[in-house]
């Protein structure tokens, strides 16, 4: 058998190692990370994105009442008021659906 200091290697070829210092090692075991500014999770992503749904929605409401057109005005108002709705079922989670469901 032979021993991994017994390779065959063609005359010249070098072999590359790696040196470090205990300053060093520390670095490459635990790299240090800077703090990444918390996101937003999915559910409170979409909630805002609703919310700006809503808010469209009641903007374009108010134009259609300034138009006198009653019937746009309603399904705005509607849309609105569902989006709402769902943003509020969002951020309740699961846990609290049921809650909001009964109110």
């Amino acid at each position: 058998m032979r021993s991994h200091h017994q390779s065959k290697r063609p005359a010249g070829a070098a072999q590359l190692r790696l040196i470090t210092t205990p300053d060093d090692t520390r670095e490459v075991i635990s790299p240090v990370r800077r703090p990444r500014a918390s996101r937003a999770g999915r559910n409170l992503r979409m909630a805002e994105r609703l919310d700006q749904i809503a808010i469209d929605a009641q903007r374009e409401a108010a134009e259609a009442v300034m138009a006198h057109d009653d019937v746009s005005a309603r399904e705005l108002l509607d849309r609105a008021s569902a989006a709402r709705r769902a943003a509020a079922l969002l951020r309740a989670g699961p846990s609290g659906v049921r809650d909001l469901l009964a109110s």
